[in-house]
């Protein structure tokens, strides 16, 4: 009866599903997808082929996935400590620690197979480069140790605009270069928000985040300074217009930028007014559809 008792109650298939979905981390997943397929469209203009846009998306899916799999297996004592974090399948256990870790594997073999198969070598090695610096780089070296974790972290970032531009010329162009680096200079002001709300969390599990060693007026501080660079290069193709040559429909991407840029200056302004950590959370939040209305708007530049 005792051992009746201790074991974890029976899931359905959907169940299942949805734990091994959550254990990919969607939100993050569909974001760096959305930045290969963007370099990729960018790359190809109106001649881009849908089914390379696909097997783009499907080697995205499945490499994103599986280091966001393995990410949860490393840090699984962690996250059970965390509230933002204490849901996770791995941390529940409704994955197993063990499952966690050879399906995360097994999703980024495949996107290499997949990528050398389909694409050519130059874009298998950008898939290999992102997913071994966010899951040694970032998650085990960077993350426990300083707190610029997320500022250097963030180079795995780039790599999926490397990925895309790669699949469809075989190369890294400036370009690509440039999608991956706003992605990389998005990173800090939307992370260091979300992070102000959880302090607690990152103090109880002992990880040196920013909001953890700074006050919270040095915090704002630092995410209003780490967004002067980043709408100063969203607005670059501005001036430098060879830099991401949109031609008649470039005024698509700036009349875009410009409305997702001007929201958030104003709320940079408040938080220097107020530097608070409610100010620093509205930060994030307001960071959360920025990549996505630049990509929407690079994407729509490229094809119209």
């Amino acid at each position: 009866m005792e051992n009746l008792k201790t074991q974890p109650p029976k899931t359905t298939v959907g169940e299942r599903v949805s734990n091994y979905v959550q254990l990919m981390k969607p939100g993050i997943m569909v974001l760096l997808v959305l930045e290969a397929v963007t370099a990729m469209i960018v790359a190809t203009g109106r001649s881009t082929d849908p089914f390379s846009v696909l097997c783009l998306v499907l080697v995205g899916v499945l490499a994103s996935g599986g280091s966001a799999a393995v990410n949860q297996y490393l840090e699984r004592d962690k996250d059970i400590l965390m509230t933002r974090t204490d849901w996770r399948p791995v941390a529940t256990k409704r994955i197993s620690p063990q499952n966690s870790l050879i399906f995360g594997l097994i999703l980024i073999a495949l996107s290499l197979v997949v990528t050398q198969i389909v694409f050519n070598y130059v874009a298998t090695l950008m898939i290999l480069l992102g997913s071994l610096s966010y899951i040694f780089l970032y998650t085990l070296y960077l993350k426990p140790r300083t707190e610029w974790n997320i500022v250097i972290g963030g180079i795995a970032g780039i790599f999926p605009a490397l990925t895309g531009w790669a699949a469809a010329k075989g190369d890294v162009g400036i370009p690509a270069l440039y999608i991956g680096l706003l992605v990389f200079l998005w990173t800090p002001p939307h992370f260091w928000g979300l992070s102000m709300k959880y302090k607690e969390d990152y103090i109880k599990i002992g990880y040196p985040m920013l909001p953890v060693v700074k006050s919270e007026k040095e915090v704002v501080e630092w995410i209003v300074l780490s967004s002067i660079p980043l709408f100063a290069f969203t607005l670059l193709p501005a001036a430098l217009p060879n830099l991401l040559n949109f031609g008649a429909s470039g005024i698509i991407y700036y009349v875009l930028a410009a409305v997702i840029v001007i929201p958030f200056v104003i709320v940079d302004l408040k938080m220097l007014k107020e530097p608070t950590k409610d100010n620093g959370f509205q930060a994030f939040l307001m960071s959360l559809p920025y990549m996505f209305v630049i990509f929407g708007a690079m994407i729509a530049a490229a094809l119209i």
